[in-house]
């Protein structure tokens, strides 16, 4: 495990990849994260799109505990460190063993871009923009883009019972960024 260098000056950004599903969802044999796009694992085009990042100063990946994939993508050379963690039940468990991972290597305050590991076509530039509004926020933020679909609210029996205005409403996407204590 290689240790970055924490002497930057202010807060570092750290990514956090949830990979530890196993594509039950997709019916899939083969978990969405290891399908190949273009000769590659969309985990491993996922991983280079982060490593674009100038900013990031490492990466940490959730992983299943009997995953047969890693080993191949553990081989893809990045400018960053990249270490794995055993994943949870749940999302959320994968993302809380990173970050505890992730405490060894960072500061309360540093930023921590959660992303998904089958998204692998988010822009650079949509991350950077992130980076940069969130920057001086104390919370955090997330990508998103606005609703266009007509949504609608169901009783218990799924029978409509209003159309929900839209206006205020969001698709979130991934990367959401944090300050690693407050996550």
């Amino acid at each position: 495990m290689t240790t970055p260098s924490t002497d930057l000056a202010g807060p570092g950004y750290w990514a956090v990849v949830p990979a530890a599903g196993s594509g039950k969802r997709l019916g899939s044999d083969i978990p969405k994260q290891y399908l190949p796009i273009h000769g590659q694992a969309v985990l491993s085009h996922t991983l280079q799109r982060l490593a674009q990042l100038q900013q990031l100063r490492g990466i940490v990946v959730a992983i299943s505990a009997d995953d047969p994939n890693w080993p191949d993508i553990a081989n893809t050379s990045l400018r960053i460190p990249v270490w794995t963690v055993i994943g949870g039940a749940e999302r959320c468990h994968s993302v809380q063993n990173a970050l505890t991972l992730l405490a060894q290597h960072a500061a309360t305050d540093d930023w921590v871009l959660v992303h998904d590991a089958a998204r692998p076509c988010v822009r650079v530039s949509d991350m950077t923009r992130l980076m940069n509004t969130v920057q001086n926020n104390p919370v955090g933020g997330l990508l998103a883009i606005p609703v266009r679909d007509t949504m609608k609210r169901t009783d218990a029996t799924n029978y409509v019972t209003a159309t929900i205005d839209r206006n205020a409403l969001w698709h979130a996407l991934t990367p959401q960024m944090f300050r690693l204590g407050l996550l």
